[in-house]
């Protein structure tokens, strides 16, 4: 890891899907302004950890971050954020993050937007995982107070939009606590087929179980919680892969690490451009070569196909295929 990387707090963000990564650029960018910068997101996809990496980016970065969370009382916001020693005080020349801003009583919205025009020195972010812009926040939301502070526009990814990065969510929260184990690929799919309503943070807890669970150095899917193995999303039905011949085996590995380096820089995985990239490799394929290699490969839950900018994405059984062929091969 290079200096840049140790010290850029948005390189301790992991994920490399292009949507992430994507917006882990934009949240770089608002870093240089000191407009308002609004995030939204399920639930657990990580706004608190994206407004801090903004925070110490920024020119501020040597300055006080506060966090107000807003689900508190009248009284008890009113007294945490405009008393003596209040949040907005503390943080004139810091930021001031304001969690689920959604969450704030009318009242402290009328004051909170009474400061703002009055002037306020620190840099505000918000977050908010409901739609303040809908017609149905008008009675609960003061609609001058959001478009006050909607500026800098900041929507996170899901993690079912992102379940590429899963293996590299894992083994970050693992190290980040201290375990270094190992994860048998064979546990990814289990996380493919569940929906992660909880997103990073149900995804942190499953780590840390796994961590608990394992017996040795190794994570294995048995030691892989329950409700996960059990997802009401489990593929059945999937058929029987057949016996590969050495050949499909070289052409299917030359196609899932093109798409999957395809998927990590954004770019769409097309039969034209993946029979593009075999022109430069050892082997060439035809469009039609690929389109039938494409359609095994998504019949055995390895990859999805989408249309046109969507293009083909590797799953993550599809990884743990790719992973298998690298073993066999290389």
């Amino acid at each position: 890891m290079s200096v840049i990387e140790q010290t850029d707090p948005f390189y301790q963000l992991a994920g490399e899907h292009h949507t992430f990564s994507e917006a882990k650029r934009l949240a770089s960018q608002f870093a240089l302004s000191d407009l308002p910068v609004f995030i939204t997101g399920e639930v657990g996809t990580g706004k608190k950890q994206m407004a801090r990496a903004i925070h110490h980016k920024s020119r501020r970065n040597s300055e006080l971050f506060i966090t107000v969370h807003c689900s508190q009382s009248e009284e008890r916001l009113e007294y945490e954020l405009f008393g003596a020693e209040g949040a907005l005080n503390r943080a004139r020349r810091g930021t001031l993050f304001l969690y689920e801003i959604g969450d704030l009583p009318l009242s402290v919205q009328a004051r909170l937007l009474s400061e703002l025009d009055a002037g306020l020195s620190a840099r505000i972010i918000a977050s908010s995982t409901a739609d303040l812009g809908d017609t149905g926040a008008e009675n609960t939301f003061s609609q001058d107070l959001f478009y006050r502070l909607h500026v800098l526009c900041l929507p996170l990814p899901a993690l079912s939009e992102r379940k590429s990065d899963i293996p590299l969510l894992l083994q970050h929260v693992l190290t980040a606590s201290g375990q270094h184990v190992h994860i048998d690929p064979s546990v990814y799919p289990l996380f493919e087929r569940h929906t992660f309503n909880g997103n990073i943070r149900e995804l942190q807890n499953a780590a840390y179980y796994m961590a608990a669970a394992a017996s040795g150095r190794t994570i294995y899917p048995d030691d892989v919680p329950l409700y996960i193995k059990n997802s009401q999303k489990a593929k059945t039905t999937k058929k029987k892969e057949k016996r590969l011949t050495l050949m499909e085996k070289e052409e299917f590995l030359f196609i899932l690490e093109s798409i999957k380096d395809l998927n990590t820089k954004g770019e769409p995985a097309s039969r034209r451009s993946i029979s593009e990239l075999s022109e430069n490799s050892t082997m060439t394929l035809s469009p039609q070569q690929v389109r039938n290699r494409l359609d095994y490969l998504e019949k055995m839950n390895y990859v999805t196909k989408g249309r046109g900018r969507a293009g083909t994405k590797i799953t993550l059984e599809g990884l743990s295929f790719l992973q298998s062929l690298q073993k066999q091969i290389l």
